[in-house]
């Protein structure tokens, strides 16, 4: 009789009440399981057990006691927390703990469930990884769909934004009052989104490491997806906090002595892994030593080289070069795709600008050539474009590094 009731607990769909079966047969109420959650390194009710117990300090307390000193005996509240229950708890196999509620069992009353518990703290361990690793693939697929959502209303509100300031365009005080308002909120939506972006990474990786691509395919594409989505979030929040220092005067700038050559060769080589449609070819390239910050001059060349792809779908190339004039040097990238007209290009560095031609066709809020703008205002230099119907050329020119 003992040996069925122990076999009950192996399907999960009925594993509290097959353990209140067996709690009831050794004269007790209830019977729990705790076993040890590897990732976190946590005790935690088996699958199948409730996993939200009343006054979980108490039951915490009681657990932690059975871990140290190998049992433990007291009162429990179970099933309300006013309703406390003469208890008693052991040490189990990998640091499990099993304890019987409303009622104390003999040792051997309880031998044979002893001389089983390694098989069964086994199952409910690999049962605990694999609804873990469920719970995470889901996690993914949500935080998938919400980016998508963000993403969306995001766009959304860059058109409201546009229609408004249209609309008010006659009264200064209100723009700027609404200007003040959308910074802020950027600010702070850009800032909170940014832990859960990090959470959402960190588990992402987890994943990854527990469930090798060539044991799930279909888990690792969605991984991969995820990661995805979320590199395109992670931009869009890095563009809108950017956005948010240029306005406020907090962006910071080290400057050091910058080899121009080896820079581009280093963005080329990064940008040229992330897209099989174009080849970026360095038509020209000069040996020239610049005053600057590395991370944000790499910020707008890549700005650059990854527009001129978006923006030339046909394409096949894409040529960066560079040239010297008296004391200037002068980078440029060319593209060969749908052009800008001419009454827009004066616009293409403004915040939240984009063409009207190219909006509906190409995802995107406006910030990155904006950007690229202040950048090179505070290194001294100049910005540009030159389009037709060809393709696009934007450029940048900065001083050179003068010898001391």
């Amino acid at each position: 009789m003992l040996s069925s009731l122990v076999a009950g607990l192996n399907d999960p769909t009925n594993r509290f009440q097959a353990a209140n079966k067996l709690a009831h047969f050794l004269g007790c109420s209830n019977l729990f399981v705790f076993i040890v959650d590897r990732e976190i390194g946590i005790l935690l009710p088996a699958p199948g057990f409730p996993q939200t117990l009343p006054n979980g300090k108490l039951w915490l307390d009681f657990t932690s006691g059975c871990s140290k000193n190998g049992h433990q005996q007291g009162l429990l509240p179970f099933p309300e927390a006013n309703t406390l229950q003469n208890s008693k708890g052991f040490l189990g196999p990998e640091q499990s703990v099993i304890v019987f509620l409303g009622g104390i069992p003999t040792d051997e009353q309880i031998r044979p469930l002893i001389e089983i518990l390694p098989i069964l703290i086994n199952l409910f361990t690999r049962e605990l990884v694999e609804f873990s690793t469920q719970a995470r693939i889901d996690f993914a697929d949500k935080a998938v769909t919400k980016a998508e959502k963000l993403a969306a209303t995001i766009d959304v509100m860059r058109l409201h934004l546009k229609d408004a300031l249209v609309e008010q365009k006659k009264d200064k005080k209100a723009i700027e009052e609404l200007m003040q308002k959308k910074d802020e909120f950027m600010n702070v939506a850009s800032h909170e989104l940014k832990t859960p972006i990090t959470t959402t990474k960190a588990y992402l990786q987890i994943l990854q490491k527990l469930i090798p691509p060539q044991e799930n395919s279909t888990a690792g594409d969605f991984i991969l997806k995820a990661n995805k989505q979320l590199g395109k979030l992670t931009s869009l929040i890095n563009d809108l906090l950017d956005v948010s220092k240029i306005h406020a005067g907090q962006m910071v700038y080290h400057y050091a002595e910058i080899d121009l050559k080896n820079l581009i060769e280093e963005v080329v080589a990064q940008v040229q892994v992330t897209t099989q449609t174009h080849q970026v070819i360095i038509a020209h390239h000069v040996s020239a030593k610049l005053n600057g910050e590395q991370h944000r001059l790499e910020q707008v060349i890549n700005n650059f080289l990854s527009n001129a792809i978006k923006y030339s779908p046909g394409g096949e190339k894409v040529i960066i070069r560079s040239d010297i004039t008296d004391h200037t040097v002068k980078l440029s990238v060319r593209d060969f795709g749908i052009g800008i007209p001419f009454e827009k290009q004066q616009y293409v560095f403004d915040r939240f600008y984009r063409v009207q031609e190219s909006s509906k066709k190409f995802s995107g809020l406006g910030l990155g050539l904006y950007i690229s703008a202040e950048i090179i205002k505070r290194h001294g230099g100049t910005i540009g474009v030159n389009s037709d119907a060809s393709g696009s050329e934007f450029y940048f020119t900065l001083p050179l590094l003068t010898p001391k």
